[in-house]
């Protein structure tokens, strides 16, 4: 490890002995339910997941399309092309 790294490790530990109400957790991780932050966290989960989902669906919707196709065209398939 450089000598600078362990500096700035040893600072910042300083600052947290020396400061230690800056290490406590905000109202989401300690877990206060009524707070307006964790409201606004759960609104962030609820929307990426309403975004995500479609998405996802479209993607596995496009591969059962694009496997259904090739069963379909499979019969005009040519073996003598493919021939080496």
């Amino acid at each position: 490890m450089n000598r600078g790294r362990t500096y700035g490790l040893l600072m910042f530990a300083l600052a947290l002995v020396a400061w230690p109400s800056a290490a406590e957790a905000c109202a989401v991780c300690f877990g206060a339910p009524d707070s307006p932050m964790t409201k606004g966290m759960q609104w962030g989960i609820a929307s990426l997941i309403f975004i995500l989902i479609p998405v996802l669906g479209g993607v596995g919707g496009f591969f059962v399309f694009l496997f259904k196709r090739g069963k379909v065209y499979a019969q005009f398939e040519d073996p003598e092309l493919f021939k080496e």
